[in-house]
């Protein structure tokens, strides 16, 4: 970038904008399967059988998810359409990941049948019902992993944290030991063959990775003596990005040594199947949201750049309070100002602001082009047609080229 001006994948922000107008997601496919190598690369040197389940909530875009299935990634989904997907875009089923506190029964029976490689249950009830739906779908062998609340507190925003006691996540771990000796034996379809945990999402520190993989590997070995034998860890996801670039991040090398090192390190089963649901981290910086300034105006003494994004298009900002870096994409005048604005946009909520006080090195004008960074985790996916607003289109770049993803719809 220089000059107010914006490239993505080598390709112009403003000439994307002309061509598919704004606003616009642009996601550079190329850095996406670079991300997910170094990860899988990471993981893999510290285990032998280690499977990166893409996490689909994080971004659902099909082109997206099957340049990644393309590259050996498993997927991670909560809903039926997330099996679907998983299974258009060419993931193995065995390398499919179920998850979600709350699963209905046509959910459950949609991953039975769809035989998912992993559900992992949310309550002991669930795997009683997975069971009886075994039993009613004519299906045997169905694995099962209970999610276990561990009680660990991540040092992350209160929405994003899922792993305290009091959380709605998971099943702790006495009543785990509990079912395991008591029921497990007794179930005549299913069978519990994996632990997961998840303690929350934007996490860069390393011991509470390291804790997560201690208690698992302390579980298994309690379920072990109780008949219950664990052949599948899911170390969940959380992995956080640097949005401030501050540096404070915790790349994939030391996130690969606090999980998947730590439980080689405790004597983990070399034969067990480590799973990762990393999704943030694989796409966040791959892709911006470019938006136009629609006005530029005075309220009291804070001055407002008005832009043509909403909340509905990008609600991280809105709903946690999230940092995101704004920068010109492509401005009138590039002369260098210490101008600084509030960002909104035009969705009829007071929340709907994307930065406050934000300067941005040049001073705006009606028609100017901004882009809004690290928009690849939670951008899409969370987008809505609240106000009757269209979505957004996608633009994905790869190579230098580019084409149209997703057009604006409502």
């Amino acid at each position: 970038m220089g000059g107010g001006t914006l490239s993505v994948g080598g390709v112009s922000a403003g000439e994307l904008a002309e061509k598919y107008g704004t606003p616009l997601y642009v996601t550079d496919l190329d850095r996406v399967q670079e991300r997910y190598s170094s990860a899988a690369r990471a993981l893999a040197s510290r285990h032998g059988r280690c499977l990166l389940a893409f996490a689909y909530k994080s971004n659902s875009t099909p082109e997206v998810v099957e340049s990644l299935a393309r590259l050996g990634a498993g997927a991670t989904v909560v809903s039926v359409a997330g099996v679907e997907l998983s299974g258009a875009v060419g993931v193995s089923h065995e390398n499919v990941v179920f998850d979600g506190p709350s699963k209905s029964k046509a959910e459950l029976a949609a991953a039975i049948k769809g035989k998912v490689g992993m559900i992992n249950a949310e309550s002991t009830q669930e795997v009683l019902d997975i069971d009886a739906l075994c039993g009613t779908l004519g299906v045997s062998g169905c694995r099962v992993g209970f999610r276990v609340n561990f009680g660990i507190a991540a040092p992350t925003h209160p929405g994003l944290a899922t792993g305290s006691s009091t959380h709605k996540f998971g099943v702790p771990r006495e009543e785990v030991v509990r079912f395991c000796t008591e029921a497990a034996p007794r179930l005549k379809h299913a069978m519990v063959v994996g632990l997961h945990s998840h303690v929350g999402s934007q996490v860069a520190d390393t011991e509470v990775f390291r804790q997560e993989a201690e208690e698992l590997v302390r579980l298994a070995d309690e379920l072990r003596k109780v008949g219950t034998g664990i052949g599948e860890f899911n170390f969940g996801g959380g992995l956080g990005v640097d949005y401030t670039g501050s540096g404070g991040a915790l790349g994939f090398e030391g996130y690969a040594d606090a999980t998947a090192g730590t439980f080689s390190r405790l004597g983990g089963d070399r034969d067990a199947r480590l799973v990762f649901e990393l999704g943030r981290s694989i796409v966040a910086d791959s892709t911006v949201m470019l938006t136009k300034v629609n006005y530029v105006k005075m309220a009291g003494t804070t001055p407002w750049a008005l832009v043509d994004a909403g909340m509905n298009d990008f609600i991280r900002p809105a709903l946690y309070g999230a940092y995101h870096d704004i920068v010109p994409a492509r401005v009138a005048d590039s002369t260098e100002s210490g101008a600084s604005y509030d960002i909104g946009g035009p969705v009829c909520e007071t929340t709907d602001v994307f930065g406050s006080g934000r300067k941005l090195g040049v001073k705006l004008a009606q028609g100017d082009l901004l882009a809004v960074l690290d928009a690849g985790a939670y951008g899409t996916s969370m987008a809505s047609t609240y106000n009757m607003r269209p979505l957004p289109a996608t633009v994905l770049v790869t190579k230098g080229r580019h084409r149209l993803a997703r057009q604006f719809r409502l």
